[in-house]
């Protein structure tokens, strides 16, 4: 049977990295850990040229093994440059990117893919090109707990202004992509407290929408060998080896202060209605004057980088330097 494609839009630090190891944990799903190779090299093919150019070729190889090299996350496959050329059964980027997936989920006995890649709205095009029949789960959760999370990572930069700002242009792009893809069948909604408050609900639901059967163990994806090791690569994924915290919602009334909640509310108020979000702030500044004040917290770097460990920070390194050289790439 032809392999199985979900793709997941969902903001950082909206429970992504929770709903990938659940899936991951069906006994027919592989759910790998984030790369972001597809949105990289997409976003930026352009720059590429005319991949029939043995170096053009070459350079698109070679940035994808280097990008799939400084990953966080452990995959069953590590690739050099030139694996990636012999993989690829043409010289094109959705040829590339399909063989990268498609021996992820040989290599782990599964015929059905679980992938996650941010602002997927941004080239959408592409993967429903790529990944012809492919199926879309779209998950929002409270802008005022993401910006609590966004705010505690010490990996994420910024705080509370930059993470309204990204979840306000995440969701306000789901909405337009709801207008023209076919809720049902395209693309399953799903809300991040809906999924902690009552799992075995939202992940029966989400399964029948891409086609696949509910397996009791999503469940205990917590006690998986991939969930484990995920959990202790980063700071950021910790939570991925515990149970589901059914309670896991609403902090932002003790985490956030009256200013930051009010900040929320004011940018991302309308995309919150849409979503069942109430608002409940009384704040009477304006979303200007509020980001005024808070804009000065806004932080580059945390101090809570200098306890990431040193393996990670590399990691993080290089894929920045990868990332550089990409973008320093011109435009053919």
């Amino acid at each position: 049977m032809p392999l199985g494609f979900t793709f997941l839009m969902c903001s950082e630090r909206s429970g992504s990295n929770l709903i990938a190891r659940m899936f991951d944990a069906h006994p027919d799903c592989c759910g790998p850990s984030p790369t972001h190779l597809v949105r990289v090299l997409a976003e930026n093919r352009g720059r590429y040229g005319d991949l029939d150019d043995d170096r053009a070729w070459g350079e698109l190889c070679r940035d994808a093994a280097d990008l799939l090299a400084t990953k966080v996350g452990a995959w069953q496959r590590e690739w050099s440059a030139a694996q990636l050329s012999a993989a690829s059964p043409r010289r094109s980027l959705a040829a590339l990117v399909r063989a990268v997936f498609a021996a992820e989920a040989k290599a782990a006995g599964k015929g059905h893919l679980f992938i996650k890649e941010n602002h997927l709205y941004r080239y959408l095009p592409f993967v429903l090109r790529a990944f012809p029949g492919l199926r879309i789960v779209a998950m929002v959760r409270d802008p005022r707990d993401m910006a609590l999370s966004w705010k505690r990572s010490p990996i994420l930069r910024g705080d509370v202004v930059r993470a309204a700002r990204i979840w306000q242009e995440d969701q306000e792009q789901l909405i337009r992509v709801l207008g023209f893809l076919e809720p049902g069948r395209d693309i399953h909604l799903l809300r991040y407290e809906d999924l902690v408050a009552d799992p075995a609900g939202a992940l029966a639901a989400a399964c029948a929408a891409v086609g696949l059967p509910m397996d009791p163990a999503m469940l205990a994806f917590h006690g998986t060998a991939s969930a484990a090791a995920a959990a202790v690569r980063t700071d950021d994924w910790k939570n991925l080896g515990r149970p589901v915290m059914a309670a896991n919602f609403g902090k932002w009334r003790d985490g956030l202060d009256a200013a930051e909640a009010a900040y929320v509310e004011r940018l991302c108020g309308p995309a919150m209605a849409v979503f069942g979000y109430a608002c409940e702030t009384d704040d009477p500044r304006t979303t200007t004057e509020l980001e005024a004040e808070l804009l000065p917290r806004e932080r580059h770097e945390k101090s809570g980088w200098d306890d990431v460990p040193a393996d990670e920070q590399r990691l993080r390194r290089e894929r920045a330097a990868v990332l550089a050289r990409i973008a320093e790439r011109c435009w053919q």
